[in-house]
């Protein structure tokens, strides 16, 4: 029973931290237009690289939406 909690506690928190980082990554990309990326970075604590890579998806969106 108790590996049966344990196992349940940490989807649990897998499932929370994985919502958190969704609503980072959701942040993070409402910002590309006003923030640069260190900044975003800094705000949201996603990777640089991360942002960087989020505002060149983001460039390549907006560019074929013209």
């Amino acid at each position: 029973m108790e590996k049966i909690t344990a196992n349940f506690v940490k989807t649990m928190k897998d499932t929370m931290e994985n919502e958190r980082s969704e609503e980072r990554i959701d942040i993070a990309i409402n910002l590309l237009d006003v923030l640069n990326d260190e900044t975003i970075a800094k705000k949201t604590g996603l990777d640089i690289k991360f942002v960087k890579a989020l505002r060149e998806e983001y460039i390549e969106e907006e560019y074929i939406k013209e």
